[in-house]
């Protein structure tokens, strides 16, 4: 049993108010953050990670374009496009499990039939933890930025990672 912080009567853990008092508990059932790197997550910003410039391209593309853009900017993912809009994310896993040994055949088709379509986005102004949730629930390892609601940048697991080990690095110093 706890304890009601407002009048010291035993409340039930989980309660939504205290029995005797009437006064509101749901901030005892908030989850705190058990560390300094949950802290930061929770705190921290997605225009923290510093987003990468997006590499926007239309969804009639060919998909052989797109790739010959992935490879020569060394870029996971590119962000599909329709009047300013994001309509979908193209990126290596794509490739592999949609084109695969067909891509020669394939290479001349728009990128919109490969693509994932309404991909998840994240606001720049939104919650690390948050992006980091919808990607690990989604499986997904790149994340359009929105500022605004048009697209203003790229994130990837990996920028994550590093605002982690930069944190990490910040405590042990």
């Amino acid at each position: 049993m706890l304890t009601c912080p407002f009048c010291g009567e035993e409340i039930i853990e989980g309660a939504d108010t205290c029995d005797a008092c009437q006064q509101p508990l749901e901030f005892m059932s908030k989850p705190r953050p058990a560390s300094s790197i949950e802290r930061s997550l929770v705190k921290g910003r997605i225009h923290q990670l510093s987003p990468h410039a997006p590499t926007v391209v239309e969804a009639n593309t060919p998909v052989g374009d797109v790739l010959k853009l992935m490879v020569e900017r060394s870029i996971g993912c590119v962000v599909v496009v329709a009047a300013g809009d994001v309509v979908g994310i193209f990126s290596e896993r794509d490739a592999l499990d949609r084109l695969n040994v067909d891509f020669a055949r394939l290479s001349g088709r728009p990128v919109a039939e490969f693509m994932t379509s309404a991909p998840e986005t994240v606001e720049s102004d939104a919650r690390i933890a948050f992006a980091l949730h919808k990607m690990d629930v989604g499986g997904y390892r790149h994340l359009p930025v929105l500022t605004g609601g048009k697209i203003s940048g790229v994130i990837s697991v990996r920028d994550i990672l590093r605002y982690i080990t930069d944190e990490l690095a910040a405590v042990d110093a």
